[in-house]
């Protein structure tokens, strides 16, 4: 086992491999929670932001927009519960085969409440910029679409909390879907994902000059087992195993019960069998307990994983990236017990 001077640890992403990273686990969660969502029938940015871009209508009217939901979430996974409204106003195929979502939030609770990165990149803060697409009909996901800059095309941020009894409105933009599809699944952080959402057309159209090339991303399949609480995802040519803390660790604890060797070794095995070069191995919480916790603890607990995965690979020129991110990346709501317990994982992460 190497020295652990030797042992590398990986270095802050960029926006794009966070992007990356971070939407795999919400496509687990899409799995996970799609019997659950709900389904309702029924701006330019600030010159600090991103972009000061605005619709336009290129048959020179002004064009209505419908005030009605089409679609909403049940709840959210906010201390405000469903008191927190996030509907979806309309996803729309503009004239320039650019994909835009409108989304009201309202607060209906006794209190103001701060969206801040609950709908966003840390980077987009205040925006709807996290929220992804799902094409289930092509097996797609849909990013929404950045700046060249960085940032994302959508509208400005919220310009504060949203206070008690009020709404706000956020659009955001992706690439724009094949011929003859007629809805997508809309993944928003916060809420369970919300189905079957129809798209419509629109004559607008939005200026983008300075647009980034727009990412369509290989839906990630998952499948569990269920009697020792693991998991799998698959994306493109990367595979990530999915480890229950609770069957590795006992509680609070960063050392590696008796059960953990067995199901470690059929990971090793599987890793002998790929062609990566790089494990990067990461370690997650719940939203219980205090960060300065939360973020040692699940380094501790990944860095444990290493130490026997790096005894257990046999194949030569493998390195491992370990990284704790505590509570900052959940695939479940964390208001269940249940929830709780598939957001308390390691994830052993490599290439086919």
């Amino acid at each position: 086992m190497p020295d652990s001077s030797e042992k590398k640890h990986r270095k802050s992403p960029t926006r794009s491999t966070k992007r990356l990273h971070r939407h795999t686990s919400l496509t687990a969660m899409t799995l996970v929670l799609m019997t659950s969502a709900c389904v309702v029938s029924a701006e330019g940015r600030n010159p600090e932001g991103p972009s000061t871009m605005e619709p336009t209508n290129e048959v020179g009217e002004n064009t209505t927009r419908p005030t009605d939901a089409i679609a909403a979430a049940a709840t959210t996974t906010t201390d405000l519960g469903s008191e927190l409204k996030i509907e979806v106003l309309a996803l729309e195929n503009l004239a320039n085969n650019i994909l835009r979502l409108r989304i009201r939030i309202t607060n209906n609770s006794t209190k103001s409440f701060s969206m801040l990165d609950g709908l966003s990149e840390k980077r987009d803060s205040n925006t709807a910029s996290d929220i992804t697409l799902i094409d289930a009909v092509n097996q797609k996901k849909y990013l929404s679409y950045d700046l060249s800059d960085g940032n994302c095309f959508c509208s400005s941020p919220l310009s504060g909390p949203i206070r008690s009894g009020e709404s706000e409105e956020l659009w955001v933009t992706y690439p724009g879907p094949p011929d003859g599809l007629e809805s997508m699944t809309v993944i928003v952080p916060l809420t369970p994902p919300i189905i079957d959402v129809p798209i419509s057309t629109s004559q607008e159209s939005l200026e983008n000059e300075g647009l980034r090339e727009g990412q369509k991303l290989d839906l990630t399949m998952i499948s569990d087992g269920l009697d020792d609480q693991t998991g799998r995802t698959e994306s493109g040519d990367e595979v990530s195993i999915i480890l229950s803390s609770d069957v590795l660790f006992e509680t609070g604890s960063s050392r590696l019960n008796t059960e953990a060797q067995d199901i470690i070794e059929q990971v090793a095995l599987e890793i002998d069998d790929s062609s990566s070069l790089v494990v990067n191995i990461d370690g997650h919480a719940d939203n219980t307990g205090r960060d300065e916790v939360n973020i040692p603890l699940s380094e501790e607990r990944a860095q444990a994983v290493e130490e026997i995965l790096s005894e257990l690979v046999t194949r030569e020129g493998v390195t491992f990236e370990t990284e704790g991110h505590g509570s900052s990346d959940p695939i479940a709501e964390n208001s269940t017990e249940e929830g709780r317990e598939r957001n308390r994982r390691v994830s052993v992460t490599f290439k086919k």
